[in-house]
């Protein structure tokens, strides 16, 4: 049985050199290497499978990553070998054909995908959909204004071509002002115009997921993703993801790792914090309506995670559900250490703003609260405007560094959220924008 296997296995690269023909002197040394690598996997094919398979919490949600980490590569040609031969247990997205099946095609697919010659990948969205992306891919529509900021971060600008109405309206900083609209946060998709746009890929927020497959209906021949790429819990591997389809790999592993960084520095910093340590927190959602009153829970997979491993409790912790109306009388009951309202709204706070307007924008939020000035977090002057721009997208790891550090200012003394800030912008954006995201910032 395994001698047929083998044999499977070098007629399968015999089919990779003619699907790869003609290639350049360059490709041809990069193929012949290749098949030697998958001679040797087949040669030892007695040998236990591979040791490799990924245990980190990014992946690359396409198929053909057989080991389960951030990348294509013979590792995932010698993993995939390895299934078929019986000493390797199936994963995910070995089926890198997609047809049920582990066998030579998927094989023949990942070595094309590791030299660059596919013409065509198949990736899990956040919705847990295949999609089929024709390669390489040229024109995209991000149909969320905070989708666009993290492309964009990923020096994409030339590859979008339309773009949300919120993302003219709430970040003009960053350009694309005569790009068309085709959206608004995903919703109202204007079809015919994405059709004359010509997009390979369009992309839908997290909160389009139930709608992904009408829209797609609607957009024949077009690549319809749901991405999260605002959402603090699902950015890692989804930004691997579009990352490596968008041909921007170097720069998605730039982008992670400088978030990493600061999300590694509050953890190192606060890990060994006991809970009598740990000052009790209110989070809410600035809804915009003055006689409602939202907590933002830890379950909440954007400004909830933002919060959570800053050194606080938040009193919402146990509550079902992600933001829920509560009576002001509940919050006065908690007394919490600390409130941090998040300016879900976006236009009080941000670019052009300064801290003046910050604070009679905090003095109109305490207004007409009464029994507030009985809560900690108010006598002791420890309430917070936080803009949402500095808690979605690849911009999370501020405002995460900001809760910690208001809570925990002796830990942070050397740390300037502002200034992080601003090295976002410029690194990543190449902008130096002047306006006020957070206040009062912490000492």
């Amino acid at each position: 049985m395994k001698t047929k296997v083998m044999v499977g296995i070098i007629v399968g690269l015999l089919l990779l050199t003619l699907l790869t023909s003609p290639v350049t002197a360059s490709s041809s040394a990069n193929a012949s290497d290749t098949a030697n690598l998958s001679d040797s996997a087949v040669v030892s094919d007695s040998a236990a499978a591979p040791d490799f398979v990924a245990t980190s919490d990014i992946t690359l949600n396409i198929l053909g990553n057989a080991n389960g980490d951030r990348t294509i590569d013979m590792k995932d040609v010698e993993y995939t070998e390895s299934i078929i031969l019986g000493s390797g247990s199936q994963t995910e997205f070995a089926d890198a054909t997609g047809d049920s099946s582990i066998d030579m095609l998927d094989v023949t697919r990942i070595e094309l995908i590791n030299l660059g010659k596919a013409k065509e990948l198949t990736l899990v969205d956040g919705a847990g959909r295949q999609v089929n992306v024709t390669l390489p891919v040229k024109n995209i529509i991000p149909t969320d204004y905070r989708t666009t900021e993290t492309l964009l971060a990923l020096g994409t600008g030339d590859m979008i071509v339309g773009v949300d109405r919120a993302f003219h309206e709430r970040m003009a900083e960053f350009g694309l002002l005569d790009l068309p609209e085709v959206s608004m946060h995903g919703q109202s998709v204007d079809y015919e115009m994405v059709l004359t746009l010509e997009p390979d890929i369009v992309l839908l927020p997290l909160s389009r997921a139930e709608n992904a497959d009408d829209i797609a209906r609607n957009l024949p021949n077009t690549a319809v993703v749901v991405m999260g790429l605002a959402s603090q819990k699902s950015i890692d591997s989804d930004l691997t993801t579009m990352g490596f389809v968008l041909g921007k790999e170097k720069e998605a592993n730039e982008l992670l790792s400088w978030m990493q960084d600061y999300e590694e520095l509050v953890k190192e910093r606060t890990s060994d914090l006991t809970a009598d340590e740990m000052p009790t927190f209110y989070y809410e959602y600035m809804s915009g309506s003055e006689e409602k009153w939202w907590v933002i829970t830890p379950d909440d997979p954007s400004a909830g995670q933002v919060a959570e491993e800053t050194g606080g409790l938040n009193i919402a912790t146990g509550l079902a559900g992600t933001s829920i109306e509560v009576d002001p009388e509940w919050v006065i009951e908690k007394n919490p250490d600390f409130m941090f309202a998040d300016l879900m709204k976006g236009f009080d706070s941000g670019p052009g703003k300064t801290e003046e307007d910050m604070e009679n924008l905090l003095t109109e939020v305490l207004s007409d609260r009464p029994g507030f000035e009985k809560v900690n977090a108010v006598k002791n002057n420890n309430v917070y405007l936080v803009d949402r721009d500095i808690i979605g997208g690849p911009r999370w790891v501020i405002g995460h560094i900001y809760f910690a550090k208001s809570m925990h200012p002796e830990l942070f003394e050397d740390i300037d959220p502002a200034e992080i800030h601003k090295e976002y912008l410029k690194k990543f954006h190449n902008l130096e924008v002047a306006g006020t995201w957070a206040y009062p910032l912490p000492e």
